[in-house]
């Protein structure tokens, strides 16, 4: 039963994310109300601070504390300047908007950049009878919730492995799909037409792009982590995995672009022919298969890989074997070739041939 929590837990780590910045708050404020004096007054800033600093990392955690602190700090010394210049309250609150947009440029401020102006708009509306308490309020309050924040991610740190392992299963599952689609457009007769082509074209980027991202997340988790020694030899495993996915992910898209505008039935010469396009084909799909092949800590199965090299021989070996056609026409051909060949070598050399499993999260 825990397993299984576990695992559906990893699948979606803002459940726990949710549950960490929940606890956080709820220490915040508990943490707060025996204080007395302007925490009396203000004592939801404290929550406030929790959550911000509750992140996906702890390295985030800090970093996001680090950079909402100066950020209220920045935004309460514009607020309280301003505030003491003898001008209109529209003035001065246009004023600090103003500047406080304008400092929030500063890149040491990073993602909580909109806190400089917004900041400093609530001490100078909210804080008018005295900026001065207010504003060290509104930052103790914080900061005092932000180092709560902080506590609760480091003692429970997340390690998002599970989630990544999902992410790279999707990438994979849906390369492999997308060469079974062109070696089954490629057998059809008469050839598809543009529009027909697209529609066999998968999003392979946007995973691609999720996949960089939850590895760069799942890398920086493992710093200020007491987990990460226990899970080291897989994350480091989704990380040579990750390096290879990128490889197949730009080969497949290399074929793909080429098949799509250089194979259908609006060109009057085409790149394969009806003599190529069926032994192309073949080493699509058998590259296919051999993705497909690929599950939990399974190794590629032998017989695929082989099945793919041996079917990529073949399509060179027709290749070579045509006359009568121009030397764009075989380098086109060729490229496709090449395409698979390096797709097989990265299952063998850059760690498809063994994946890592999901088990952590």
């Amino acid at each position: 039963m825990w397993s299984r929590v576990g695992d559906v837990l990893g699948r979606y780590p803002r459940v726990p994310l949710a549950v960490k910045s929940a606890a956080a708050a709820g220490l915040a404020w508990l943490a707060v109300l025996p204080l007395g004096g302007f925490a009396d007054d203000y004592p939801y800033y404290a929550p406030l601070g929790a959550v911000v600093a509750t992140g996906a990392t702890v390295v985030t955690s800090v970093r996001a504390s680090f950079q909402g602190i100066l950020a209220l700090v920045l935004g309460a010394a514009l607020s309280i300047g301003v505030g003491l210049l003898p001008i209109p309250e529209v003035v001065a609150i246009a004023l600090v908007v103003a500047f406080g947009t304008v400092v929030a440029g500063w890149r040491h401020v990073g993602d909580m950049a909109s806190w400089v102006p917004i900041s400093a708009l609530f001490i100078l509306i909210i804080g008018r009878t005295d900026p001065g308490n207010y504003a060290f309020a509104y930052v103790a309050l914080t900061a005092l919730g932000a180092v709560i924040g902080v506590l609760v991610n480091a003692a429970l740190p997340p390690l998002p492995l599970i989630a990544t392992g999902v992410t790279q299963s999707a990438l994979l599952d849906t390369l492999a799909k997308q060469l079974s689609d062109l070696a089954e457009g490629l057998l059809q007769d008469p050839l598809l037409t543009p529009e027909q082509w697209e529609q066999r074209q998968r999003s392979i980027e946007p995973l691609t792009r999720e996949m960089r991202q939850m590895v760069a997340e799942a890398s920086e988790a493992r710093r200020v982590n007491w987990r990460a020694r226990r899970w080291q030899e897989m994350a480091d495993r989704q990380y040579t995995w990750a390096q290879a996915l990128q490889r197949l992910s730009f080969l497949v898209e290399d074929i793909t672009d080429l098949v799509v505008e250089q194979e259908h039935a609006e060109r009057r010469e085409v790149v394969l022919g009806p003599t190529l396009r069926p032994p192309a084909a073949r080493a699509l799909h058998t590259m296919s298969q051999a993705l497909r092949s690929i599950e939990g800590d399974d190794t590629a199965a032998p017989a695929e890989l082989h099945a793919a090299d041996v079917a990529v021989q073949d399509l060179a070996a027709a290749i070579q074997g045509l006359r009568g056609h121009t030397d764009d026409d075989l380098f086109a051909a060729g490229t496709i070739v090449t395409a698979i060949r390096r797709a097989v070598a990265a299952l063998v050399d850059n760690g498809l041939a063994h994946p890592p499993g999901i088990a952590a999260g």
